[in-house]
């Protein structure tokens, strides 16, 4: 590329003291550093895959480990993460796409986790995803798409036992994708079934459903910029009575992999990332604060992105964000058992600014605060560590295509 020079430097941390292999991520100190070995026992394949074209005449066969998915898909996405720790998940699948004048059909079959399939007593359980997309591409201002995706949990138990039987999660969903002027929408509505047997020697039925809309108007001033306000909703219902035996529904909305995090903070240090903003709130009952996507949570947005006329590379944004619950369970406040908390996760403000150096480089900066909310103050309040302070973030990131 003409705008692209490349300077490689493969940097592994220099060797911890505690054994062999370990490695510091940042502040890389110590005279010594790790053996080529070592080293590329860190490194991972991402994809590894054979598509053949036309199978049959008719559709292509991809098949091997791949990407899967868009990044920001509430539902599902396999592919590399922008946040902390750069991760970077993938799947084992079959996948079969079809695309005919006005339609296209996708259609995968796969494993996501590796593990016994039968053996009694077994810790470890593989997870296979089946799954069957069609989109209807006629209409040129509205894009509807119909989704179901099976995820099956193999059980460890053996034959007749009570922990013998597979969880069985299925999602059902329709979305759609609206261009008119300058008008961009998408709106999405998602539904869970099946049977979850995670919990050995019980049943329950998944109920949980899901709502996801976004909105934006590009609107061009002459002479001055091309100002775009947006606003964004997330609804995923919680489980509002977690217990067992009693309770035969999993109400808690179940997606494949999301890869909906929005704002900055919460985005970044999500719960697949390497470090994830937990603030060292442990999980009761459900009550996870670090963001999962739409599962149990109620989440809204809005803000503006702006791109001046006399400066066209750079897009400068400002944008909000609320995230709390949808439902909550007790928990200890003030030293009082069985309260219940307020469902306020927290807020957020950032300010962002792109510099598109050309069609392959591009410069991004973002200045964000994120405020804990109301759970946070009742969780903590009555114990040694009751204060509550925002995070702040500064951040600078490049993106180069090749």
């Amino acid at each position: 590329l003409d705008d692209v020079h490349s300077h490689l430097t493969l940097a592994k941390g220099a060797a911890v003291a505690s054994g062999a292999g370990a490695s510091r991520p940042y502040g890389m100190t110590g005279a010594t550093g790790e053996s080529l070995t070592t080293a590329q026992t860190e490194i991972i394949v991402g994809e590894a895959n054979v598509k053949v074209d036309k199978m049959f005449g008719a559709g292509d066969l991809t098949m091997g480990r791949q990407f899967y998915g868009e990044l920001g898909d509430p539902m599902i996405y396999y592919g590399p993460r922008g946040n902390f720790g750069l991760t970077m998940t993938a799947i084992d699948v079959f996948r079969a796409d079809w695309a005919g004048e006005h339609m296209k059909v996708t259609g995968i079959a796969g494993k996501t986790t590796d593990g016994t399939l039968i053996q009694d007593g077994a810790a470890a359980s593989a997870t296979d995803l089946r799954g069957l997309v069609a989109s209807c591409m006629k209409h040129e201002n509205v894009k509807p798409t119909v989704y179901l995706y099976n995820q099956v949990t193999h059980a460890t138990g053996g034959a007749g036992t009570i922990t013998g039987k597979n969880s069985n999660l299925y999602l059902l969903g329709a979305k759609a994708n609206i261009t008119i002027g300058g008008l961009t929408a998408r709106v999405e509505v998602a539904k869970n079934f099946g049977e979850d047997r995670t919990t050995a020697g019980y049943s329950k039925n998944y109920k949980g459903s899901a709502f996801y809309g976004k909105a934006g108007y590009k609107l061009d001033v002459e002479g001055a910029a091309a100002v775009t306000p947006w606003v964004e909703f997330g609804l995923g219902t919680g489980d509002k009575d977690g217990t067992l035996p009693g309770d035969n529904r999993n109400e808690e909305f179940k997606a494949i992999v999301t890869s909906w995090h929005p704002g900055a903070l919460y985005a970044r240090f999500h719960n697949n990332s390497a470090i994830p903003m937990t603030s060292g709130i442990a999980v009761q009952s459900g009550n996870t604060t670090t963001s999962q996507g739409l599962s149990n949570r109620v989440i809204w947005g809005f803000g503006v992105k702006a791109t001046p006329s006399a400066v066209k590379q750079l897009t400068a944004g400002l944008q909000y964000y609320r995230t709390a619950f949808h439902r909550v369970a007790p928990i200890t406040i003030n030293g009082v058992v069985n309260q219940t908390p307020s469902k306020a996760i927290g807020s957020e403000v950032d300010v962002t600014a792109d510099w598109k150096h050309s069609e392959n480089v591009t410069l991004k900066l973002t200045a964000g605060s994120f405020q804990p909310g109301k759970y946070f103050k009742d969780y903590r309040q009555g114990t040694s560590n009751d204060l509550l302070n925002p995070a702040t973030l500064l951040a600078a990131d490049v993106q180069i295509k090749f």
